[in-house]
């Protein structure tokens, strides 16, 4: 764990990352955690013995997984496959002084994330080094949009409010469970562009019928401005009217460009 300070002068603690170095040239393992570990930001862990890897590691507890490859019992990319098999997203990479365009076609093929042939002097390390940071970066900012897209995903199916999310031009990008309920329809139905060939028909509380442009969407992207508690009925494809309320808000791209329309509704 290394301690810095960001531009507001706050201490942050960043976690080293954690590789496991599986080589049968002990030497050249001290060698390379040597030297990783003077670049900084590595904790390293290294074995000489490929056929225990699963056995004596908790891959889980590791960011990166770095293989020679031609080892007594049992090759590099042997090694490496049955690793991403178990843990698809956890970098992997081939580190040799062995190797070939076919063996390095080979790793690309098993879903090794990088292909390194070993080279004299330590430019070889910071290179290493510099892959493995960037591979780690890379697969972090993934499982980040995962979590985030998760969390997304239950909060737009815990509220009791329909949401739907339009693009620009209409089409919608996103919605839940709970707005395909109120407008007792299917899945699919949801999915059509703009509403206009949608099986249910949104109403004013007078029963007149709202037409496209006069829909709550349509209106906040011409405008570009938000609606709120507006009274609107619902009658569905089996006939049913259900009664909602609806507010709504336009969306923008970081430089304030529009780039859809949110609109929530509910039972009033």
């Amino acid at each position: 764990m290394r301690l810095s300070a960001n531009s507001n002068d706050e201490i942050v603690v960043t976690r080293d990352i954690r590789v496991l170095h599986v080589d049968d040239d002990a030497a050249f393992l001290d060698l390379a955690t040597d030297a990783l570990e003077r670049e900084g930001g590595f904790a390293v862990t290294t074995t000489t013995d490929p056929t225990a890897v699963r056995e004596r590691f908790d891959l889980p507890e590791f960011d990166a997984v770095v293989s020679d490859y031609e080892m007594p019992e049992r090759n590099g990319l042997a090694l490496l496959e049955s690793v991403r098999e178990a843990h698809p997203d956890l970098p992997c990479f081939v580190f040799t002084g062995k190797g070939s365009e076919a063996v390095a076609s080979d790793a690309i093929s098993i879903g090794v994330t990088d292909y390194l042939q070993k080279k004299p002097g330590l430019d070889q390390f910071t290179l290493l080094a510099n892959r493995i940071r960037n591979a780690v970066e890379r697969t972090e900012t993934v499982a980040e949009l995962r979590r985030e897209t998760h969390r997304r995903d239950r909060i737009l199916e815990a509220t009791p409010m329909g949401i739907v999310v339009h693009d620009r031009h209409g089409a919608v990008e996103l919605r839940n469970e709970r707005a395909r309920e109120l407008l007792g329809t299917t899945t699919d139905a949801m999915d059509v562009s703009a509403y206009s060939d949608a099986p249910w028909e949104l109403e004013r509380p007078d029963g007149t019928a709202v037409d496209r442009d006069s829909l709550p969407f349509s209106r906040v992207l011409a405008a570009e401005a938000p609606i709120h508690d507006e009274a609107y009925v619902v009658r569905r494809e089996d006939g049913t009217r259900q009664p909602i309320v609806v507010h709504g808000a336009p969306l923008q791209t970081e430089t304030g460009a529009l780039d859809g329309a949110v609109i929530v509704f509910g039972v009033p």
